[in-house]
């Protein structure tokens, strides 16, 4: 319904428009922008670096718990021996586990977090493209076909790349 009403406002736009000469109107992949902008590539960089650590107790974790695992299959141990390994194994699986979901959460919120700031830098940097070049609209989502001449997303990514090699060389990287 609402995109009914949406391409239905554009048709009297554009109708309303089409006496006027030179409209100038682009198309932008925003999906697209969002994946390969050097700016989401730098903020996966720096949540890696920053749940790595983490990260690689869980995989510490999940070794302890397969020597555990070997342990408890071999046929070395009293039944003594057997109840404590396993008590051990449990108490280190839930441990694991519980680590690994915390892990998952704050990960999630933190990538949620990041790729937000993304997102509004992409449109910010839509709307400062479309200004300078003069632009009268830029369309997006439910788009169904876009030539290649009304395609501006590449023109948008390569600018968004400057961005990116400005600052890194304000940064002195």
């Amino acid at each position: 319904m609402i995109a009914r009403a949406a391409i239905s406002f554009l048709l009297v736009l554009l109708s309303g428009m089409a006496v006027a000469d030179d409209i100038k109107i682009g198309f932008v992949d925003i999906p697209y922008l969002i994946d390969t902008a050097p700016q989401a590539q730098a903020a996966s960089n720096r949540l890696e670096r920053e749940f790595a650590p983490r990260q690689n107790l869980i995989k510490e974790q999940k070794s302890e718990l397969e020597r555990l695992r070997q342990e408890l299959d071999s046929d070395s141990l009293n039944a003594v021996e057997r109840a404590q390994f396993e008590r051990e194994y449990r108490k280190t699986e839930r441990r694991m586990k519980r680590d690994e979901q915390e892990f998952r959460e704050e990960l999630n919120i933190q990538k949620n977090q990041e790729f937000k700031k993304v997102r509004v830098y992409v449109l910010d940097a839509i709307a400062t493209f479309a200004k300078r070049h003069d632009y009268d609209m830029i369309i997006s989502d439910g788009v169904l076909f876009a030539n290649k001449t009304v395609d501006v997303t590449d023109k948008v990514l390569f600018e968004l790349q400057q961005a990116i090699a400005r600052t890194d060389e304000q940064q002195g990287n």
